[in-house]
This record gives C-alpha cells, structure tokens and sequence, in this order.
C-alpha cells in the first residue's frame, strides 16, 4: 500500500516536471507499440483518465516515461479493474518498471531534500519589574529561531538565531544610562536595549569523529546547571561516552577571553545524574582564573526533583563560592494542556565565583551575577505548544547588601 501511495505521489511531481525536461534523453515510444492499445482499453474501461488534458487518443508519440506516468496513474487505480485490466496493468508495470522506479527515486529526493531541514523555535512576551521600579524593567518580545540542516545520517548544521524588541524602545540599541545589567548608573529614566537587535546565538557543525560527537563552531555552554559558566563558546567540543559523558571544550567567549573546559555528566540512573565541571580563563592579560563545579539533580518522589550545585574559583576573594538549590514539583510539558510545575530555588552567586560577562551572559544569568536570596514560582500550559511562566525572585545584593525584588510575568509560544 505504501508503495503505491508513493506512485501516486510520483504522478504529481512528475506531471510538474515532465514539460520541463526532467528525464534526460527521453527515448519514444513507436506508436504501433503494444503499450499503446492497453492504455486506450484502461482509459476505455475508466481506469486512467487519459493524458494530455485527459484524452489519450493513441495517435501522439509518447516517451517511456511518459507512459511510465499513465501506468503508475493506472496502478493507483487497479482495484476498479477487472480480471483482463488488472493483467493489462500487471504487464504494463513490468514494461515499464525502470521508469516507474525512476519516477519514485525523483519523488523520494525531494521528500528527502524537504525532511533535511528542521525549524523550530518559540516567541516569548515578557514583562520583568524590580519592586522599586527604577534600576531594572524589562519588557520585550523575542523570536527565537532554530534550524538544523541534516547533510547526511551522521552530520548537521545547527544555528539558532534571536531578534527582540522591547515595547517602549522598538528601534533602538543601548542607550546611556544603564550598563548591561540593565541597572542604572547616569540617569534613572534611562533603559537599556542592549537584545534589540538581531543575535546569532549559535551556529556549528555537528557529527561523530572517532569514537567522539564534535561540534565546531559557535555553541552553548552551560555545563552544570550553568552555575560557574552560561555562555557561548566559539569553538570546538567534542563529547565522549554515553552513560558517562565527558566533554572538552576550547575556544574563545564572547568577551574574547580564551577558554579551557572539562565536563562529566553521569547519568546514574532514571531518575539521577551528577555532573562536574572545571573551566580556565584567560581574560587577556589579566591572571588565569580556574573555576570549579558539582552537582545532581535526582527524582525523590514521583513528581518532585532536587537540583544542588556549587561552585568555587581560585579568585582571592571571600566570595569565590557559589551555591544552588532547588525544589521542582513535577514538569511542564508544552505539548499537554493542562500540565504545569511549581519551583523554589535558593542561590548565592558571586560575582568572583563564577564566570561572567555583563554584555554577553544570558538574560536569567544577568539577574543572578552578585545575588543571594530565593526564587518562587510556577510554568502552567493553557493551550498546545504556550506556556505561562510567573515568578517572584527576593533578596540581596552581595557587593553592596541592597535590596533586588523581581517580578516576572512570561509567554511563550513553540512552533
């Protein structure tokens, strides 16, 4: 059945290429051919509507995949057939059956041409607002774009693109006033629209080089829960094992800074993996700093996971240690309506702990950098492929023991 769905597909594209020279050197058909009096018999019986806008005279000079089309058409149809058509199509599909093969191989390449490419991504409406509503505010739509083009069964390209706009500042970049913390630091009427434009977030190749995954070129790096470093990379990685994962990473930061990283992620079992990390920085001129992280995440219920994490630099400083926990009760799913989780956090990230870049980190680390205090809150999906996200984030600010409350309301939508 599938083999004959496949004809019938055939016969569309093929109709479409045929005027157009698709098949090189077509060879005639002569018109005292037998082929020619069994397709005017199935086009007498109502098998096959005919051929050159549904009439087939038997007196026009076809080529064998012209005919090769008919037949297939006929095949689509033998049910409708009686005894003596369907041994007329048996015999047709046997004359023809390099041309209908042909026919099938030029549908299955564009079908294949069509399932090398995949696109997804989400758009997301957010509305961020400090308690104090005057050091940060943000309140923006962003497209995130994701393409993978599969080359072969092995390799891909993977890019992921952004573009965001914020509501009261559509068309510009970074104004004075903030620095990119979005925190004020000239005028409090100021903002900070340093996402506005177009990012590409990541773009690489990807397959397997001896015994290893590599992906070369731009690329995430969030290696244990992100707690030491949440970037992107501009190099290579390259990914050994399955049940225990490690991965080498060298390449530069966003910032131009040069860095090393080592990575193991054990997967224990269903319901717990431990990871590990270590990374080295070259900030250019400044003293290599090594940052270091573990941490699991485990199912202790049915429904209820634990994440734990620290981090710890070799930066002189008392505050060189970073710390997660977090309490998740079960998992949104955008694809089920209807489900939803609820999540508390506790984290004490300083800025000297971990690695950071005010310019280029992501948006949620950005609010991270120099905070120790609590977050609550919960994702919930109302209709297929959306979900609400709504938190509430409160306590300090370590450099100078200040207040920082955030509230977030959030869309998104997955296509």
């Amino acid at each position: 059945m599938k083999t004959r769905l496949g004809i019938i597909l055939s016969l569309v594209v093929t109709f479409c290429f045929t005027g157009m020279g698709w098949a090189a050197a077509p060879v005639d058909v002569p018109t005292d051919h037998w082929a020619y009096q069994a397709v005017k018999k199935l086009a007498a019986d109502g098998i096959i509507d005919g051929y050159d806008n549904g009439r087939f005279n038997g007196d026009k000079t076809l080529t064998r995949y012209e005919f090769a089309v008919i037949v297939a058409k006929a095949i689509g149809r033998e049910d409708k057939a009686n005894a003596e058509g369907k041994a007329l199509i048996e015999k047709l599909e046997k004359e023809y059956k390099t041309e209908i093969g042909g026919l099938g191989i030029r549908v299955r390449a564009l079908e294949d041409k069509a399932s090398a490419i995949q696109i997804s991504g989400a758009v997301r409406v957010r509305d961020d607002q400090q308690a104090d509503a005057k050091t940060f505010d943000d309140r923006h739509v962003n497209l995130d774009l994701k393409i993978t083009y599969n080359i072969n069964d092995d390799w891909s390209v993977k890019t992921e693109s952004e573009l965001q706009r914020q509501f009261d500042l559509p068309g510009a970049y970074l104004s004075s006033g903030r620095n990119a913390n979005n925190i004020t630091t000239a005028s409090p009427t100021a903002k900070y629209d340093g996402f506005s434009h177009g990012m590409t977030e990541q773009l690489y190749v990807t397959g397997p080089v001896i015994g290893a995954i590599l992906k070369v070129g731009k690329q995430d790096y969030n290696q244990v829960y992100g707690l030491a470093c949440d970037t992107r990379i501009m190099g290579v990685a390259a990914t050994y094992g399955s049940v225990v994962k490690t991965t080498i990473i060298s390449g530069n930061t966003d910032d131009d800074y040069r860095l090393n990283g080592l990575d193991v992620a054990w997967a224990v079992n269903k319901g717990t993996n431990i990871n590990a990390g270590h990374q080295k920085i070259d900030e250019c001129g400044s003293p290599i700093i090594h940052y270091s992280s573990v941490g699991f995440d485990t199912k202790v219920a049915k429904d209820l996971i634990v994440i734990a994490a620290a981090a710890k630099s070799d930066v002189d400083s008392d505050n060189n240690k970073a710390y997660l926990a977090k309490l998740q009760y079960k998992v949104a799913d955008a694809s089920v309506v209807g489900s939803s989780d609820f999540f508390a956090a506790y984290k004490k990230i300083p800025s000297d702990a971990v690695y950071s870049s005010a310019d280029y980190d992501r948006e949620d680390r950005i609010l991270d950098i120099n905070f120790k205090g609590s977050r609550v809150g919960f994702d919930y999906v109302p209709m297929k492929n959306t979900k609400i996200t709504a938190w509430y984030m409160t306590g300090k600010n370590i450099s100078d023991n200040t207040d920082r409350k955030v509230y977030r309301g959030q869309m998104e939508f997955y296509f």
